[in-house]
């Protein structure tokens, strides 16, 4: 159960009592709404906004690409969302360890997404990778064996893989099995994360050259899939990383590029290098 640019112009479409036929005149075909709506087509940069625009939806609505359910209570999970977009981890944290919470996990899936948040949560507020490393572990627990990774197992390896940092050889097995089959994987935003992950990674480490070719590699897929999730982050990162580099021109390209899609989708860019 994920929240996704479809699904928030599904239910604004339906909230206004418009058509598809309404909402797509002159901006794109009924089809192609519909095929968005369904998840089935992932929109470029230009057709979100008119699309946004048409429904008046605020661009804020899409900062977070994806987020995944922990219940099948709605309120707890629309609470979920909001603490996470607001970065209020210490609440988070708080609301996570509710009895209340705990008590409406049922699935397996729910506790995979449960146990990954948890993850999230104590690091942020504590800072200590051990504790964040062993809820991801328990969130990989629950993936099926002999069945393929699904996006959350994905973000689980290489949030496991960046905490593994000062383990060189730990950190490149979990990387590569988070990126393991990934072109053959059914496209999800939330994939954009690995890229980015892993080129902070060599960023940390001072090796500029890998990180740059992983950001590179990060902005061909986002772009091949008309997605712009994490695009504000990883150009800031680019200009960063070609400051290092002594690279005049890649920085200025890239700071512009990270303004741009910051200001456009109000993605929040990490700064805390």
């Amino acid at each position: 159960m994920e929240t996704t640019i479809g699904k928030i112009l599904l239910n604004a479409r339906k909230e206004q009592h418009m058509t598809q036929n309404e909402v797509s005149t002159g901006i794109c075909s009924q089809a192609m709404l519909s095929s968005i709506e369904h998840d089935k087509y992932s929109p470029n940069v230009e057709l979100v906004i008119a699309l946004c625009q048409r429904l008046t939806i605020n661009l804020e609505s899409l900062s977070l690409a994806k987020n995944y359910a922990i219940s099948g209570n709605m309120d707890f999970n629309k609470r979920l969302i909001s603490l996470c977009n607001a970065h209020q981890y210490t609440e988070l944290l708080t609301f996570l360890q509710s009895p209340a919470v705990l008590s409406a996990i049922e699935t397996p899936a729910q506790t995979q997404s449960y146990y990954y948040y948890l993850a999230v949560a104590e690091f942020q507020t504590s800072k200590k990778t051990e504790r964040a490393s062993e809820k991801l572990k328990l969130a990989l627990a629950e993936h099926k064996p002999g069945t393929p990774l699904s996006t959350l197992d994905r973000l689980c390896l290489a949030s496991l893989a960046f905490f593994k940092n000062s383990n060189v050889t730990e950190e490149d097995r979990l990387y590569k099995q988070a990126f393991i089959g990934l072109e053959s994987t059914p496209y999800s935003a939330n994939l954009n994360i690995l890229y980015y992950l892993s080129a902070f990674s060599a960023y940390q480490k001072l090796d500029y050259e890998k990180c740059v070719q992983r950001l590179l590699a990060g902005i061909d897929f986002i772009t091949a899939h008309d997605s712009h999730y994490m695009l504000a982050n990883i150009y800031y990162l680019l200009a960063k990383t070609a400051q290092k580099l002594n690279d005049a021109d890649q920085k200025a390209e890239s700071e512009e590029r990270a303004t741009l899609f910051e200001e456009l989708f109000d993605e929040n860019i990490f700064r805390n290098f």
